[in-house]
């Protein structure tokens, strides 16, 4: 596996655990709603940028676009 992927699956586990404290969901459930909802795809796809960025403003613009996509949270 390339450094680059494993980064990637480091970035995304660290944002679903973030995102699952936020919204006090479980890490699974998190990362469940992320998946129905297109945010998981999200963090992939822009990985390159997201990961500059500051994790709790990722967090809340990954929840806008979830509530965006349909889903609703607390």
């Amino acid at each position: 596996m390339s450094e680059q992927t494993l980064n990637t699956i480091s970035f995304v586990a660290m944002i679903v655990a973030l995102f699952a404290k936020k919204h006090h969901f479980g890490e699974s459930a998190a990362y469940h709603y992320l998946n129905k909802y297109g945010g998981a795809a999200l963090l992939v796809n822009h990985y390159g940028y997201l990961h500059t960025q500051d994790y709790e403003q990722v967090v809340d613009d990954l929840s806008d676009y979830c509530r965006r996509q349909g889903g609703s949270l607390q």
